[in-house]
């Protein structure tokens, strides 16, 4: 049994596997979404090597959201009810090393693609600006986030230009606050609520928007065998 959860608004719907932070599937209805998500958790087993995707009918829907967010376009303000609850050292540890490791990751996928500056989608404008068109454009969007999310829970850092030491220098600002496992709420100046749990899951489920972009993208420019798949993404479902 998978819990999951749902965010929606009058646009979209997003649901999000609750023991796979990352994995998440959008539809247009609640339907439609639920029905994606076995493939995501499906690639983020495989991904850390947990096994194989759940059948639909193992999922269940454990809390609803109304969001604020363009859920449409794959932005999301929820907390879930889990992270406002502490973590133990144990869950930190383990969120820790999937994070560096998707980081080890996206540059591995990223050193695998021949042309970096090539535009693999259209320009266009979404909630946050112009999109990101080329994979070198994709890593940078993946890299400058974090800043953002560690301000959202009163973390500055001094950022480093290499993606995996950047992220160990977020968890060593990170692990210098006292009791920093607790499960403190912080509201952004936009008014989103931020628990640190909830910027874990965030990095992991920011990669792998992205990740899965790159990858699906560049295969349809490349041989898929030239092109690195360390998340084990599928190829984009077939319409």
């Amino acid at each position: 049994m998978t819990d999951i959860l749902i965010e929606y608004n009058a646009n979209g719907v997003q649901v999000f596997a609750e023991d796979c932070p990352g994995a998440f599937a959008r539809g247009e209805t609640v339907e439609k979404a639920i029905e994606k998500l076995p493939r995501a958790i499906g690639e983020y087993r495989a991904w850390t090597g947990q096994g194989t995707a759940a059948q639909t009918s193992e999922l269940h829907p454990v809390f609803q959201y109304k969001s604020t967010a363009a859920v449409e376009e794959a932005e999301t303000n929820m907390l879930f009810p889990s992270e406002r609850v502490p973590m133990d050292m144990a869950e930190y540890t383990r969120k820790k090393a999937l994070v560096l490791r998707s980081a080890k990751d996206v540059m591995t996928l990223f050193a695998s693609i021949p042309q970096k500056d090539r535009a693999l989608v259209k320009s266009r404008k979404c909630f946050y600006g112009r999109i990101p068109q080329t994979s070198r454009e994709m890593l940078h969007h993946i890299h400058d986030v974090l800043p953002y999310y560690a301000s959202c829970i009163g973390i500055t850092y001094e950022p480093a230009k290499d993606l995996v030491e950047d992220r160990m220098r977020f968890f060593a600002a990170l692990e210098s606050i006292p009791k920093f496992l607790d499960a403190t709420l912080f509201t952004a100046p936009d008014g989103e609520l931020w628990t640190r749990k909830k910027v874990l899951r965030r990095i992991l489920w920011h990669d792998r928007i992205h990740a899965r972009a790159m990858y699906r993208r560049t295969i349809t420019f490349w041989q898929k065998d030239r092109i690195a798949n360390p998340f084990r993404f599928s190829e984009k479902e077939r319409k």
